[in-house]
């Protein structure tokens, strides 16, 4: 079965596209962990390479880029997978992600979703458009057309990545976001692990640790997120039932501002 290039190997949701993960999550505190409120800093553009591994195994690569869009305020999030041999048995190499989203100091706002598996059927195709004046999304997911409303604060996918990078870059700490998956609305529930210093190909990096969770689920994500590059992550890992399955590592990052990269 062909899948998105970043649920097939990437975390879920931290999947970045595992830029990923917000905006009307209720704060348990204000975290140490994250740091204190810069003002000074704000989202940047940036596109990311990881190499990725399912079970100590060669999956390839993703690149995930955040760019401002066109309309002011909104931002563009892209993903396109680099799969190896194996790692073509689940994903296809023109299989794409691109989502809009609006972005303010409050939080971010998912306005769009498009997944194309990269098959010449849409079956496993994804599309997703929000109305906050309704408080509703309406898609198709699978060939099946759905609507449902939608409370403020939900992300999608792919926004909940860029909505973690300005929750962090803010000093808030998220406990938990409605996602919409595919047709389905799922709650994810977020909690720090502390601080680590991650080895990855792109160099070494002191980072801030955070889990997620879907309510009901065997599978926990942690991704490391690096506050010397604006807590874009550098490494996420999948466990399931304890055993790590899914391993993202930083391999290269470009920025705007000439950051290493």
């Amino acid at each position: 079965m062909t899948r998105s290039p970043e649920s097939a190997w990437r975390t879920r949701p931290a999947r970045w596209s595992w830029l990923g993960l917000l905006a009307s999550a209720a704060l348990a505190f204000v975290p140490a962990l994250a740091g204190a409120k810069d003002s000074t800093r704000a989202l940047q553009p940036y596109k990311a390479r990881y190499q990725v591994n399912y079970r100590g195994l060669n999956g390839g690569e993703i690149e995930s880029s955040l760019s401002r869009a066109a309309v002011e305020g909104q931002w563009l999030y892209q993903t396109r997978a680099y799969p190896s041999l194996l790692g073509r048995v689940a994903v296809s190499t023109q299989a794409r992600e691109r989502a809009v989203m609006q972005v303010s100091p409050e939080g971010v706002r998912p306005m769009s979703f498009d997944f194309d598996d990269g098959s010449s059927s849409s079956t496993k195709d994804v599309r997703l458009r929000f109305d906050w004046a309704a408080g509703r999304v309406t898609g198709e997911a699978e060939g099946v057309p759905f609507e449902f409303a939608v409370q403020p604060g939900t992300q999608d996918t792919a926004s909940v990545q860029a909505a973690m990078i300005v929750e962090l870059l803010a000093g808030r700490a998220p406990q938990g976001f409605p996602i919409v998956t595919g047709k389905r609305l799922r709650d994810y529930r977020y909690w720090p692990e502390g601080r680590a210093t991650i080895m990855t190909p792109f160099g070494q990096f002191d980072t801030v640790v955070w889990a997620n969770q879907r309510d009901g689920s065997s599978r926990v994500t942690k991704v490391w997120h690096a506050p010397a590059l604006g807590y874009v992550p550098v490494q996420a890992v999948q466990y399931r039932k304890g055993q790590a399955e899914v391993q993202m590592k930083l391999l290269s990052l470009q920025r705007e501002e000439g950051d290493r990269g």
